[in-house]
């Protein structure tokens, strides 16, 4: 065993001692241009490296001077592959004496769920079913057809042209799921066949780039409900969520009625964050990092869409019948993605462990054949954001045996009807505009 590491100190020489260190030596790398990590008890300098990073550097800079170990695991399915990007950066390892996470957390807990994870790759349950996802993408293509074929038989009045555009909804919110799957490479066992095949549903589907959705969603599942990390909940000052509401408040902050956030939520919430925030931010995403690949997918989507309907209606009937779909499937898309997030514990970094702060941050809605399929089978939150890289199919598999583990140590597995779930995301704005007033009125 080598002796105690010096800061700064290179990568370890194959062959020689690793150095070791403890944790209050390790806790000051966590910094723009200084970022360490622990995996499995090793210490790793990301500093240079982390911009590389496929995920981007941000995501794996959420986790600097932690025990990154469980997020490691998560977020990859090709460890085998993933290692050899490690061992040049490896520069020591934990000494013998050091716990292997920092600060107050549950080593029972941490245990315990890697014991859970090791259970559930024995019995297969990251392995996915081929004919499952065939049926998805089978089924939007489908979709996509018919709306057409509807407008094409019945011609371009309101009636047919409501029935086309409910369809082709229906169409893009289930891209939206099966591009996520591609994302988390629950689909196929290799990566490369995951990203290949998303950037055809998030291009020629949808008209957005993979790219950005993985540098913005997963971010999310690494520090779920965390300000500055989770861009989901990353929404002040239009919205305050959490912790945020009393912070505002004490510093007399005003930027919007807060207390009248759960109202106009409805005006510019749902309608407007596919149609408005996600195409800036995504044309944003592709010409900063200059993803041309991904900008010509994209323009493929507004090709076909556009060549498909301006012969029926003209090129302004077009562009009305494309926003009333973004619009529709913006409701469906926030509805779904924040029932199980917003009336959640939402505030600044606590540094728990992973099983603990995914726990905290999310929760499900109880399960039905529809709503596993309205929800893109989202309503098994908690065991997607445990097991990210399992497929969707094999979540009420997974879920009794998460239930009992968090039985076992005391944590919360909520389950809420759906409509309660949806009712729950405007109490929660509710909740938070007047924590923020009373705050306003009395500090």
């Amino acid at each position: 065993m080598g002796g105690v590491g010096e800061p700064g100190r290179g990568p370890a020489q194959p062959g020689a001692p690793l150095p070791t260190f403890r944790w209050e030596q390790i806790r000051p790398h966590n910094l723009p241009g200084d970022k360490w990590l622990v995996i499995e008890r090793r210490v790793y300098d990301i500093s240079r490296w982390a911009q590389r990073h496929p995920g981007g550097s941000r995501l794996i800079g959420h986790h600097g001077a932690e025990d990154a170990t469980d997020a490691f695991h998560a977020f990859h399915q090709d460890l085998s592959f993933v290692c050899k990007f490690l061992q040049p950066l490896l520069i020591g390892e934990l000494a013998p004496e050091e716990p292997s996470q920092d600060g107050p957390q549950n080593a029972q807990l941490v245990e315990d769920f890697r014991a859970l994870r090791q259970a559930v790759k024995d019995m297969k349950l990251f392995e996915a079913k081929p004919a499952f996802f065939a049926l998805l993408l089978g089924h939007i293509l489908a979709m996509e057809v018919l709306a057409w074929l509807t407008i094409y038989l019945l011609g371009p009045g309101w009636v047919p042209s409501t029935v086309a555009a409910l369809i082709l909804v229906i169409s893009q919110a289930q891209s939206w799921y099966l591009q996520h799957d591609l994302g988390h490479t629950s689909v196929f066992r290799k990566s490369q066949w995951n990203h290949v095949a998303q950037q055809f549903v998030m291009g020629q589907l949808k008209g957005f780039s993979a790219h950005w959705w993985n540098f913005r969603h997963f971010r999310h599942h690494a520090k779920p409900n965390i300000f500055h990390k989770d861009p989901d909940v990353t929404v002040a000052p239009v919205f305050l969520l959490g912790e945020l509401s009393i912070e505002y408040g004490k510093k007399k902050r005003r930027y919007l009625p807060y207390n009248r956030q759960h109202l106009y939520f409805f005006l510019i919430g749902p309608p407007l964050l596919v149609l408005v925030n996600f195409e800036v931010e995504n044309l944003a995403y592709v010409l900063m990092y200059m993803r041309w690949t991904d900008l010509l997918w994209a323009a493929s989507f507004y090709a076909r869409f556009f060549l498909s309907y301006i012969p029926f209606y003209g090129v302004p009937g077009a562009l009305l019948l494309f926003v009333a779909v973004r619009v529709l499937e913006s409701h469906w898309f926030v509805w779904i993605t924040q029932m199980n997030h917003i009336p959640k514990e939402i505030g600044h970094e606590k540094h728990r462990d992973w099983a603990s702060s995914q726990l905290a941050a999310t929760c499900n809605v109880e399960h039905s054949l529809f709503i596993d399929w309205f929800s893109g089978h989202l309503n098994f939150q908690i065991e997607h954001h445990l097991f990210p890289t399992m497929p969707r199919h094999n979540y009420h598999r997974v879920a009794p045996l998460v239930k009992a583990l968090c039985t076992k140590h005391g944590l919360s597995y909520e389950v809420k009807p759906f409509l309660t779930a949806l009712v729950d995301i405007i109490r929660s704005l509710k909740k938070s505009g007047d924590i923020w007033l009373e705050a306003y009125l009395h500090q």
